[in-house]
């Protein structure tokens, strides 16, 4: 799972491909104990200002939990970096997955490429979802300004996986997008 800081909140984002169970997308807001807080929190706050990556990798658990709506407690693994592609450990802790901001199936049978979700996390701030289709596809999160807790933006964006990618979701949202992943959803 990636982890990206929103305002106050920490989300947990499930990393997902396109066989089962994994085929979801899944975006969680999650907590922990104040040292452990703390200690995330600073992590993501230095990765956001660098554009890194911070990952997680959870003790073994049936992602039915998070597919259901659950609270589970677990034990995970902070990485900086991909977990599975050469991310340094930096710690253990223990997070709740308290709120489910976001769950979908991912759907490889709709013909629109370019589709995206809005998550209303504050009044002053939401989360745009790429929603995940037929190969090729990615992954993003992008945090944008609400105003008076709704978009001025438009859900839209043509984009294609390239090595632009990055730079047209920061121009059509205004923002560096806070989790990108094309690998794990490419063709191959």
């Amino acid at each position: 799972m990636a982890l990206i800081l929103a305002g106050d909140k920490i989300l947990a984002s499930h990393l997902p491909l396109y066989a089962p169970p994994h085929d979801y997308q899944i975006v969680y807001e999650v907590t922990t104990n104040n040292t452990n807080l703390k200690k995330i929190k600073s992590v993501l706050k230095k990765a956001a200002n660098e554009q890194r990556l911070i990952t997680i990798l959870p003790a073994k658990f049936d992602l039915n939990l998070l597919i259901n709506k659950k609270a589970p407690t677990l034990n995970i693994t902070v990485f900086n970096g991909h977990f599975e592609r050469g991310g340094k450990v930096l710690f253990n802790a223990t997070l709740t997955f308290k709120n489910p901001l976001y769950v979908e199936k991912v759907t490889t049978d709709k013909a629109q490429k370019n589709a995206f979700s809005l998550v209303k996390l504050t009044e002053q701030q939401g989360l745009i979802i790429h929603k995940i289709q037929s190969k090729p596809s990615y992954d993003s999160l992008s945090l944008v300004p609400l105003t008076k807790g709704e978009y001025n933006g438009e859900l839209k964006c043509n984009t294609t996986i390239n090595t632009a990618l990055k730079s047209k979701l920061e121009a059509c949202f205004k923002s560096v997008p806070s989790y990108l992943e094309t690998k794990d959803l490419s063709v191959n």
